[in-house]
C-alpha cells in the first residue's frame, strides 16, 4: 500500500491532478510502484529539478552557490536549449517540474519557460530566495505559474542575516509579493522551506504559526554537513531540545499548523541530529525511478549526491537516452539500496512518502 501524506510533492500533484485529472494521477502512482517492485524504468520522470544558473544573490552559509563562493564556475544556460528539455520532458510524460538556481530570478526567461512548461502540460514550481520577486510575480503569474517556494531560515533579522548572509527586509518584500501572488491568483501556493539548524531550533514554532496565519506552507529540511575537516557549528546537539521540537512540530500538524512535511520526515529529525544517521534504518529510497536533477551546466544526475556522478549530458543527449541508459538502469538500483551518503532532504526523502511501501 501506499502511505500518502500531505507533503510538497502531493501538493504539486494536487496542482497536476488539476491538469490531467484524479485518475491520470493514480494511474501514475500505480505504474511508479510496478516499476520500483519490478526494477523497471519509467516512461520517463515524475519530477525533474532544473537548475537554470548557479549564479545567486544570496549569500548562504551551507551553499556552493552563494555569491562569495569564487571557486565555482558560474553559468547560465542558453535558453533555446532549456526550452528543447522543456518539450522533451512534456513527451516523457514528466508532472512537475521545479526551476532553481542559484536564484532563478537573475534570468529574464523565467516567465517564458513557466509558459512552455504550462503548454506541454507539466506543473511549473518556482523555487527561490524571494527578493526579486516584488517586481516578477505578476508577470510569473500571467505565465500560469501558481507555485512558488521560497527559501527564508528566519524572521529574526540577525539570524537571517547569519544564515543567509543578506538583510532580512529584502526576504520580507519577497514575502509580502508571494502573499500579493497568492491573493491575486486564488489557485495559487505558496511555501516557504527552512533549513533547520541550532540558530533557529527556538523560533521555529513561532515562524510555523506566523506563516499558517498568512495561509503559508512550511517544509522543513534538516541541515546537512557533509565535510568531516570543517567543524559543524550547526548541529543541534541538545537531546532535550531535539526531541522537544519534533514532539511540538507533529503536535501542530496534528491541530491543523500548515506544515508542508510528511510525519515520516519529521519523526527522523532527532536520529538525523543527535545520532548523525542520515537516513532510517532499513531505508530505501526510489527516487531514482521518479525523479531527474538537471545542473546549471546541463549535467543530468539522478540524485545530487556525488557518489552517483552525472549520468549524461543534456546538451548532448536526449532526455529520453539518458533517462533509458544503462548507466542510469544500473545506478538506480544501487540508489533504491542507498549506496551513498545518505540524506534526509526534501527532494529525495520526502519524496518516499509517495511510495513507501513494506516490499521495498
Amino acid at each position: 500500500m501506499f502511505i500518502i501524506d500531505y507533503n510538497l510533492y502531493t501538493s504539486v500533484y494536487d496542482l497536476d491532478e488539476i491538469l490531467v485529472g484524479k485518475a491520470e494521477k493514480k494511474k501514475i502512482k500505480a505504474e511508479l510502484r510496478r516499476c520500483v517492485i519490478n526494477d523497471e524504468a519509467p516512461k520517463g520522470p515524475v519530477y525533474i529539478m532544473l537548475k537554470i544558473s548557479n549564479r545567486c544573490n544570496s549569500d548562504c552559509a551551507y551553499c556552493v552557490h552563494a555569491f562569495s563562493n569564487s571557486k565555482e564556475l558560474r553559468t547560465d544556460p542558453d535558453t533555446q536549449l532549456l526550452l528543447r528539455i522543456i518539450r522533451e520532458a512534456g513527451e516523457m510524460g514528466v508532472s512537475a517540474m521545479t526551476i532553481t538556481g542559484g536564484e532563478a530570478l537573475l534570468r529574464n526567461d523565467v516567465e517564458l519557460l513557466v509558459k512552455e512548461m504550462r503548454d506541454n502540460k507539466i506543473t511549473p514550481v518556482l523555487l527561490t530566495n524571494g527578493i526579486l520577486l516584488p517586481s516578477r510575480y505578476e508577470s510569473l503569474g500571467e505565465a500560469g505559474l501558481r507555485y512558488i517556494i521560497i527559501s527564508i531560515d528566519s524572521l529574526d533579522p540577525h539570524v537571517y542575516k547569519l544564515q543567509r548572509g543578506i538583510d532580512f527586509s529584502l526576504a520580507k518584500a519577497g514575502i509580502d509579493a508571494a502573499l500579493a501572488f497568492k491573493d491575486k491568483y486564488n489557485d495559487a501556493h505558496v511555501h516557504v522551506t527552512v533549513v533547520l539548524t541550532k540558530n533557529n531550533a527556538d523560533e521555529l514554532p513561532s515562524f510555523i504559526k506566523y506563516m499558517t496565519d498568512m495561509g503559508i506552507y512550511v517544509q522543513i529540511s534538516p541541515y546537512h554537513h557533509f565535510n568531516p575537516s570543517v567543524p559543524n557549528t550547526l548541529r543541534i546537539t541538545d537531546p532535550e531540545k531535539m526531541f522537544s521540537l519534533t514532539a511540538e512540530i507533529l503536535k501542530m500538524k496534528r491541530e491543523g499548523a500548515l506544515i508542508a512535511n510528511s510525519n515520516q520526515f519529521i519523526s527522523h529529525f532527532p536520529d538525523f541530529f543527535l545520532n548523525n544517521q542520515r537516513i532510517p534504518v532499513g531505508y530505501k529510497c526510489p527516487v531514482g525511478y521518479m525523479d531527474m536533477f538537471i545542473d546549471a551546466h546541463m549535467n543530468v544526475r539522478g540524485c545530487w549526491d556525488e557518489k552517483y556522478g552525472n549520468m549524461g549530458s543534456a546538451k548532448e543527449m536526449s532526455l529520453k537516452d539518458i533517462w533509458d541508459s544503462k548507466k542510469y538502469c544500473e545506478e538506480r538500483k544501487k540508489m533504491l539500496q542507498c549506496c551513498c551518503d545518505g540524506c534526509w532532504y526534501l527532494c529525495t526523502g520526502e519524496q518516499t512518502a509517495f511510495i513507501t511501501n513494506e516490499e521495498l
